[in-house]
């Protein structure tokens, strides 16, 4: 019987409590409105989010551009490649006379020249070499490029978005270079 009436006690001591405390907290929340804390929360997109818009806008705007030029040199091509010493491959594109002119200098590099060059290969076209020997294409396909964004509001479209989603993933690798710099 004692410990029927002890737990009888408890349990009206409960709501007691529970109604001090109740006061006590309504008590608190009638604070002035400067005294209340303000937290602000700031989101941030990745710097991959960026990345992966970027690079969808970029092979939107070459299906386009493929599509409507008829210059079989100047469409641009992609393919996948894992860069030297990495198992990671990536997307790159290329336009069809850079590509054309790496193939034309490595087969030519794989030629023996001489017999005293014993067999000895050529080194294989480096990149800026590559560069070099397709100025004058890349020239002609800028113009050609020009030409087609005059002609075509869809395509000047896509090359604006294309422009507005390399400024963003710049702003956005640039806030966080700097975060990380302010650290």
């Amino acid at each position: 019987m004692k410990n029927g009436v002890a737990l009888i006690t408890r349990i009206g001591l409960l709501p007691a409590i529970l109604l001090g405390f109740s006061t006590f907290v309504h008590a608190q929340s009638d604070e002035k409105p400067e005294d209340i804390e303000i937290v602000d929360v700031v989101g941030q997109r990745p710097l991959s989010y960026y990345r992966k818009q970027l690079v969808e806008t970029e092979l939107a705007f070459y299906d386009m551009y493929n599509a409507l030029t008829d210059v079989k040199e100047f469409k641009i091509r992609c393919r996948i490649e894992k860069p030297s010493g990495s198992h990671i491959a990536r997307k790159v594109c290329y336009p069809q006379y850079e590509l054309s002119a790496i193939a034309h200098e490595t087969q030519i590099a794989m030629i023996p020249k001489a017999q005293d060059t014993r067999g000895i290969i050529e080194p294989l076209p480096t990149s800026s070499g590559v560069r070099e020997l397709v100025k004058n294409e890349k020239k002609a396909a800028t113009e050609h490029l020009i030409k087609l964004l005059t002609e075509n509001p869809g395509l000047r479209e896509q090359y604006q978005a294309l422009i507005a989603d390399m400024t963003r993933f710049k702003q956005a690798k640039n806030a966080i270079q700097q975060a990380s710099s302010d650290d």
